[in-house]
């Protein structure tokens, strides 16, 4: 066997990770979190409602979720490398099209697009190859690589608020592209490797000897049929479910919430979008180092805590008290932000603890299809709530309820129930 510790005595693992958080960093930082920014602009330019265009955010959700299953089969045939290079490709080719962008309908087919893109090049394939890579190191590994996407969610928005207004929101598109296409897609060719064994090496970067051999062990789990006959299996999709429809809900319409209805800038609001989406850093770091050596069910049941403090904080300060006071914003962004993230951590842990990584990517890709559901309440239905009442007060009383029985679902899940049940192979 080669060396687990290769040159300059860093196992590869680690490297991939690194590459994996830039990867992320841009793919969804630059994709998923900087689109509320340009919604100012959209309704400037084509005159479109809130509805109209969180139509456009739950078809790309949507896709995303229902992408899951298929991606995962990809993963699982294709390998990563090939997995990510086609989303990668894609997501490029959906920036060049948002910045030709003329009609209503053109901007659900790009969204369309742009959801199996983001699907197959970042989250669902990063995980598992953190899985594959990573046994003991698994929780730091898993926040290490999720801090790219906080990292670009606290970045991006802003710098593409600046870019709005130095030179346009479609070349702010076009210059989306070019990061694509000379950063993220070389990263994934020189980078990417699905598993250790690709190059003679084990999880974590621990040789069998070092191991007492059971690093060298093959994967176990439960089988896809299995896993589906669990109540593990249904609980997890509910938690999911119902964390998606908050979060997403949350992220999509916090800017137009804070400039619409409370009547802050869109600088502002974008930089306070940022700063939670920047303190998911700190969940992910956290969490990510917790879960190696804490329940990972107790460690989602309290981000998704923390992550209900946020819309109750908006829903008690700004509209219940009416304290519009631009600094309160930190009480939303900082629980929220750590809690959110390291739910976000936290979850593919649990779910390879509970069924195991034999065949996490399916697994995983079914479980995350759910989120099509979730999707459907937390953006449009959210927008139309607000063309209709002018206040988004009842979707953050949603999304508080929607994270607090999240947290209640958690407590009845127990990692270790269906480990007398895994299986090394079908």
């Amino acid at each position: 066997m080669i060396n687990p510790r290769a040159e300059n005595g860093v196992f590869y693992g680690w490297k991939l990770i690194g590459a994996l958080s830039v990867i992320l960093f841009f793919a969804i930082g630059g994709s998923v979190y900087v689109f509320p920014v340009f919604i100012e602009s959209f309704q400037a330019e084509f005159g479109w409602s809130m509805t109209d265009i969180s139509i456009g955010g739950a078809v790309f959700a949507i896709v995303m979720g229902l992408a899951n299953p298929f991606v995962g089969a990809m993963f699982a045939r294709w390998g990563a490398r090939r997995t990510m290079l086609t989303g990668a490709t894609l997501l490029g080719l959906t920036s060049l099209a948002y910045a030709s962008l003329q009609n209503l309908w053109m901007l659900y087919a790009i969204m369309l697009v742009a959801g199996f893109a983001v699907t197959s090049s970042t989250v669902l394939p990063a995980q598992t190859l953190v899985t594959n890579w990573f046994d003991k190191f698994r929780g730091r590994a898993m926040g290490l690589m999720m801090l790219g996407i906080g990292a670009g969610g606290f970045l991006l928005p802003p710098l593409n608020a600046f870019l709005i207004e130095l030179i346009g929101w479609r070349y702010t598109w076009v210059v989306s592209f070019g990061v694509l296409a000379l950063i993220v897609i070389p990263l994934i060719a020189a980078f990417v490797r699905t598993g250790p064994s690709d190059l003679g090496l084990s999880p974590d970067g621990i040789g069998s000897s070092e191991a007492g051999g059971d690093q060298s062990a093959p994967a176990g789990g439960l089988s896809v049929k299995a896993a589906l006959t669990t109540v593990t299996f249904w609980l997890l999709v509910a938690v999911f479910l119902l964390q998606i429809t908050g979060v997403s809900a949350l992220n999509f319409h916090f800017v137009p919430f804070a400039t619409q209805e409370i009547g802050f800038a869109n600088e502002q609001a974008a930089v306070f979008f940022g700063l939670a989406v920047g303190f998911t850093v700190v969940g992910r770091l956290l969490f990510g180092w917790l879960t190696d050596r804490w329940s990972p069910a107790l460690l989602m049941a309290i981000g998704l805590l923390l992550a209900a403090l946020g819309p109750a904080v908006l829903e008690v300060f700004f509209l219940r008290l009416r304290v519009h006071e631009i600094n309160l914003l930190w009480l939303f962004a900082v629980p929220y932000g750590i809690g959110s993230g390291g739910t976000f951590v936290t979850l593919p842990i649990l779910v390879s603890r509970c069924l195991g990584e034999l065949h996490f990517s399916r697994i995983m890709g079914l479980l995350m299809s759910g989120s099509g559901v979730g999707v459907i309440v937390g953006l449009p239905v959210s927008g139309w709530v607000f063309d209709e009442t002018g206040s988004y007060e009842w979707v953050l009383i949603a999304c508080l309820l929607a994270l607090l029985l999240s947290t209640l679902l958690t407590a009845l899940i127990r990692s270790g129930r269906h480990h007398g049940e895994f299986v090394t192979e079908d």
